[in-house]
This record gives C-alpha cells, sequence and structure tokens, in this order.
C-alpha cells in the first residue's frame, strides 16, 4: 500500500466515478486490490456538506462508501479495459449501519475501506468502514445496482409498433 501523494499509483479519482465537482467527495485512491479499495477523504471547512462549528454529518459516510464502491468499480474496468469510462451505478440500500460519532471535524483525514462480499451480474453488496486513525466511526453493508444498459430498454421503431400492431 502506498500512502504517498507524489507517487500514488492509482488514477485520479474523477476518472474512476461519474460524479464532478463538488459531488465528488472522496480525495484519492490508496489501496486496491481484487477484492477490495481504500480511499482517503480530508474534511476542511470547504468540503461540501461541512457545517460551521460542528463538521460534515456523520450520515454522509454512506455516500462516502457508496462513492468508494464507485471508484472500485471504475478501477476494476480500467484493469480489464485500460482507458475505459465509469459506468452509472445506483446505491440502493444499506444494513447494519453505525456511527460512533455524529460529525467529521475539520482537519480531519478518513479512511474508508470496502470489501466486495457479493456480486452477480448487475447487483453488489459490499462492506464498508470509515476509520479515523485506528477508529472505526462508520460502518456499513451496502447494496449496489450497475445496469449493464444504463439507458434501459430502448424504444421499439416505428416499423417495430406497426408490425406487433399488425399481428
Amino acid at each position: 500500500m502506498n500512502s504517498n501523494k507524489d507517487q500514488n499509483p492509482f488514477p485520479p479519482v474523477a476518472s474512476l466515478v461519474l460524479h464532478a465537482a463538488p459531488m465528488l467527495l472522496i480525495d484519492r485512491v490508496i489501496a486496491a486490490d481484487e477484492d477490495s479499495m481504500q480511499t482517503e477523504i480530508y474534511i476542511t471547512k470547504n468540503s461540501l456538506f461541512f457545517i460551521p462549528r460542528h463538521g460534515v454529518p456523520g450520515y454522509v459516510g454512506i455516500e462516502y462508501i457508496a462513492q468508494t464502491v464507485a471508484a472500485y468499480s471504475g478501477w476494476r474496468a480500467q484493469q480489464a479495459e485500460p482507458g475505459s469510462k465509469p459506468k452509472i451505478g445506483f446505491l440502493l440500500g444499506s444494513r447494519k449501519m453505525t456511527m460512533t460519532r455524529d460529525w467529521f471535524a475539520a482537519d480531519t483525514r478518513l479512511e474508508v475501506h470496502v470489501k466486495n462480499i457479493f456480486e452477480d451480474g448487475e447487483m453488489g453488496v459490499f462492506d464498508g468502514e470509515i476509520r479515523d486513525g485506528n477508529d472505526v466511526v462508520v460502518s456499513a453493508r451496502i447494496n449496489v445496482y450497475q445496469p449493464e444498459d444504463p439507458s434501459g430498454p430502448s424504444e421499439p421503431s416505428a416499423s417495430t409498433r406497426k408490425d406487433t400492431a399488425e399481428q
């Protein structure tokens, strides 16, 4: 695992996730393998969702976990096909979410750890943790969906509709 910012072997998060600023909430990938990924986030007074005198609400942690899963998916896709673009994915829900703090204070460095528990085509289940040093401050199991064709079923052409109507 390489934690040296100047020699990070991973691509920029923006190339792995469809989100763009200001909704791109994770700062960088620090480790990844076939089944897991770790990212880091620096909480500052300029962080999205930051509330003066409090910080970022702890419940935003679920989005940190989801975006790390998205980065993991984008990274895996680029490993299989270099230069591939990130695909849309959806957070379907979470289970067993626990938080040990209500706020992430300014000047805090968080590490997000996700592990792929189950994958079946377009569906996936991940365990996620957010750590502040050695303390696990958020944990959750999330269910995600990444459709093969995000545009959904295509609209039948006029000739197909006509042929179907005549039958």
